[in-house]
C-alpha cells in the first residue's frame, strides 16, 4: 500500500501524534525524568500553573520565530499546525493518565516510563512517515544545523543540552527519564519508521 493520498498522509501523521503524545504523558506521570524540552514544558507548568500543553505551544512559537531568524527571515509557521495538535493531544493524555488509579510506587513508575517510552517511539516513527510538517523544535535545530553548518547529530544534542540546562533552571523533571529517552527512543523509532516505510513502499 502506498502512501500517496494526502488524507491518508494527514490522517496517519495523526495518529502518529496521538500515540506520542500519550507516551510522553506516561513519561511525566511517571515522574522519573522526561525528555529535555518537555522537561522545560513541565517544569514551567508547575512554576506559572498553566497546563504542559499551553508551554508546549508557547516554546513552539518561540522556535518558530528563531527558525525564522536563522533563516534570514523564512518562517515556517506550518509547524505551529503541528505544535497545536501536539498541544492538545498532550493536555488529554495528561488529563486521562492523572486520573489512573496510582500509588506512586517504585515499579509503577519505571513501567509508565518504560512503556511511555516504547509507545513515544512508536508514535514519532508514525508520525514521521508521512513527511508533513515537522513540530517547531525539530524544525528550529535544522535550521540551527543549516545555519553553522553542523551534522543533524551535533545539532540534536546541542539543542537538547540547551533543553536540559533550561529544564533543570526552571526545575523540570530531569531524570533516568532523560538519559532513556535520549538514547533509547532514537533507534526504537528508526525501526518502526523503516518497517513503515517497508510496508508503504
Amino acid at each position: 500500500m502506498k502512501l500517496t493520498n494526502l488524507k491518508d498522509r494527514i490522517v496517519l501523521f495523526v495518529s502518529g501524534i496521538i500515540i506520542l503524545t500519550l507516551g510522553v504523558s506516561l513519561i511525566i506521570r511517571g515522574n522519573l525524568g522526561a525528555g529535555s524540552w518537555d522537561s522545560v514544558n513541565v517544569g514551567l507548568s508547575n512554576k506559572f500553573s498553566f497546563s504542559v500543553g499551553t508551554f508546549s505551544f508557547i516554546v513552539a512559537i518561540i522556535m518558530t520565530i528563531l527558525a525564522g531568524i536563522l533563516r534570514n527571515g523564512k518562517f515556517n509557521f506550518y509547524t505551529l499546525i503541528t505544535a497545536f495538535v501536539m498541544s492538545g493531544s498532550t493536555d488529554f493524555w495528561l488529563a486521562v493518565v492523572n486520573k489512573i488509579p496510582f500509588s506512586n510506587t517504585t515499579f509503577e513508575r519505571i513501567v509508565c516510563l518504560i512503556m511511555g517510552t516504547i509507545i513515544l517511539a512508536v508514535g514519532l516513527g508514525i508520525y514521521l512517515t508521512p513527511n508533513l510538517a515537522p513540530n517547531s523544535i525539530d524544525d528550529c535545530m535544522m535550521s540551527f544545523r543549516q545555519r553553522f553548518n553542523l551534522s543533524v547529530g551535533k545539532a540534536k544534542v546541542i539543542f537538547d543540552s540547551v533543553g536540559i540546562i533550561i529544564a533543570l533552571i526552571v526545575s523540570g523533571p530531569i531524570g533516568l527519564g532523560t538519559i532513556l529517552i535520549t538514547f533509547g527512543v532514537g533507534p526504537l523509532t528508526n525501526i518502526v519508521f523503516n518497517r513503515l516505510n517497508a510496508i508503504l513502499a
